[in-house]
């Protein structure tokens, strides 16, 4: 029903740090990368989509869902060790295999930011990036075109079974060679309610079919199976349950 009269909003001016309601048994630690569990937060798991960086500690081990909140950093940038660390990876995208450890591979495991620079041996700059993070309307939980950083892309060769991890989500995966095969996606709740990507096949022959996990289903069906021309393209998008294709370009 539209308004008939003014309203007062309540604002929240700080958009750096927030109370997140904290996953059932977790015990978070201070400066732990968190991720989304079931609308909590919990300290991450590969494949998790990011929530943010812990402020403070909490224990919620013997509490139920929510049973505690903890302060999330939400935005932000942060020192942290990655191996191997190198300049040529600055403004390169980086992820999270578990709570505390970062790493260059986008595969099973949870964006969480850019590289910024190169800070000292193994150390480097993180701007975090959380998740969900819309641009313009809707829910994405991949990297954003922000600052003049831009969606990532991510190539992968066509095999029988090409295996699609959650980190891989969030941008454009071109499929390259001309196998026929299966693109195995992540189970809709490893890869969270809002995850996308657009497959984009770059290859003259082969049918490319979208293969969600499980029995889990795409637009109704239990795999969807188009691309099979070079320049072919089918986006999907994850309602937390299953999937379905937003936009498609066949040949």
């Amino acid at each position: 029903m539209a308004l008939t009269a003014n309203r007062d909003l309540d604002r929240y001016v700080d958009q750096e740090l927030r109370a997140l309601p904290v996953r059932a048994g977790a015990r978070i630690y201070k400066g732990a990368f968190l991720g989304w569990n079931n609308g909590h937060v919990r300290p991450l798991l590969a494949g998790d989509s990011f929530a943010g960086i812990a402020y403070e500690e909490m224990d919620n081990a013997s509490g139920g869902d929510g049973g505690r909140v903890v302060r999330v950093f939400t935005m932000g940038d942060f020192e942290h060790v990655l191996a191997g660390a190198s300049r040529a990876g600055n403004r390169s995208a980086v992820y999270a295999s578990a709570d505390n450890t970062l790493t260059v591979t986008a595969a099973g495991n949870s964006f969480v930011g850019f590289q910024l620079e190169v800070c000292g041996s193994n150390l480097i700059v993180l701007r975090i990036q959380t998740t969900p993070t819309p641009l313009a309307g809707g829910a994405m939980t991949g990297e954003l075109v922000s600052a003049g950083i831009k969606h990532k892309v991510v190539t992968k060769a066509s095999a029988a079974s090409m295996v699609v991890g959650a980190g891989d989500l969030g941008g454009m995966i071109i499929v390259t060679g001309t196998t026929a095969g299966l693109l195995v996606l992540p189970a809709a709740a490893a890869a969270g309610a809002g995850a996308w990507c657009t497959f984009i096949k770059s290859g003259a022959s082969g049918l490319l079919t979208i293969d969600p996990s499980g029995g889990e289903l795409i637009d109704g069906a239990t795999t969807q199976a188009e691309m099979d021309a070079n320049g072919d393209s089918v986006t999907v998008f994850c309602d937390g349950t299953g999937w379905a294709v937003v936009a498609k370009k066949i040949a």
